[in-house]
């Protein structure tokens, strides 16, 4: 198992990176996309960088701005498609950053920073949330230079998917069109050109034995090598009754090209022994699936699992590294090498540091045999 950085910064005000995600282009390149040059876990400054590997993930390229809208740019997630790549990102306005700042944990640490955050937050103006506020689906050539983009009403921070039969898949939970207030429910879209997504079905999402405060979100899919189709997401809830937070991953499943979903079930795991999230799933060449999450109860840290029987049961955990420094870590998401092996990004503050970076561990299933 090897770990290494891909994007970090000693900035002290502008240094932080955050929720990335990964792909590998038509031509061989990969691809991370994340968060970055941003102050604070939520502040007007984050904008969408990439970062590019020509040697199968051993050396990267410096971050290359994709999208700067005036406000803060989110968890952007990417897909390959044609020669270039679609990007789904999100962002927040005045309300959102309002409520951060307002909150202890969300305040900057000096009265400088505050100083730019209010500043930066009441330059935002109401043609900039028409234009910018929500969810956005962008098409990048393989030159990176933006192509087209269009408004989506639901959110994901790993992105899309492309199933066998040409479509595009995208899975997320809903934004109000209004402001970027996230709803309640998790919805699907389907494109047959990756600009129009015009079908849409609801997933099932039960709530027994959960208070008013639970709620999905964070969803990724995944179609296996035999057509089935597996949705897992982000689960927070308490259970009536009780003070302490659940945090893991529910699984939805289809086995007809995406027209039906089973019902929101808990993976096949004792709950006290998933206390991850969210999901990102992928399928190795040799069938195996794998899924890697972030783990955010001490130790800190980033895990995974994996399925011989595309989802049905999974195995013991896996940990990537237990040596966080803080809870606000994760959003790993994983592909395979050239050479076998699987890479696994996903941000945290590097020991001896102060800022989030995006990280990297080469690992394979093999080594906890």
């Amino acid at each position: 198992m090897r770990h290494f950085s891909i994007l970090q910064s000693d900035d002290p005000k502008f240094g932080n990176f955050c929720w990335p995600s990964i792909a590998r282009l038509a031509d061989g390149r990969l691809v991370t996309v994340a968060s970055g040059f941003r102050m604070n876990h939520v502040d007007p400054f984050g904008k969408v960088v990439a970062s590019v590997s020509e040697d199968d993930g051993k050396t990267w390229s410096e971050p290359k701005v994709l999208i700067d809208s005036p406000l803060d740019d989110r968890d952007a997630g990417i897909l390959p498609y044609g020669d270039g790549f679609l990007l789904i990102s999100f962002t927040l306005g005045r309300e959102e950053l309002q409520f951060y700042f307002e909150r202890h944990e969300g305040r900057p640490d000096t009265e400088e920073k505050c100083q730019m955050y209010f500043d930066a937050m009441n330059r935002i103006t109401d043609e900039d949330e028409a234009r910018y506020l929500g969810s956005t689906v962008y098409y990048f050539d393989a030159d990176f230079k933006e192509q087209y983009h269009v408004k989506m009403p639901i959110t994901s921070p790993h992105g899309p998917t492309l199933l066998r039969d040409g479509r595009v898949m995208l899975v997320g939970r809903t934004m109000a069109s209004e402001h970027a207030t996230m709803g309640d429910t998790v919805k699907v879209y389907f494109s047959r050109d990756g600009k129009n997504f015009d079908t849409c079905v609801d997933l099932d999402l039960p709530k027994d034995g959960m208070d008013s405060r639970a709620f999905y979100c964070e969803p990724h899919c995944l179609e296996l090598a035999d057509g089935t189709i597996l949705v897992q997401y982000r689960l927070q809830y308490h259970r009536a009754g009780e003070d302490s937070k659940h945090f893991t991953i529910y699984q939805s499943v289809s086995t007809d090209g995406g027209k039906t979903f089973s019902p929101a079930a808990p993976l096949n795991i004792p709950e006290e022994d998933l206390c991850g999230s969210p999901p990102h799933l992928i399928q190795m060449k040799d069938g195996t699936v794998v899924l890697t999450y972030g783990y955010r109860l001490e130790p800190y840290g980033q895990r995974a699992r994996i399925s011989r029987d595309s989802g049905k049961t999974w195995s013991k955990e896996m940990i990537l590294r237990d040596d966080g420094i803080s809870w606000d870590l994760g959003y790993p998401a994983t592909v395979e090498l050239k050479n076998g092996n699987l890479l696994s990004i996903y941000y945290q503050i590097p020991v001896g540091k102060k800022n989030r970076a995006i990280l990297a561990t080469e690992w394979h299933p093999s080594e906890f045999n």
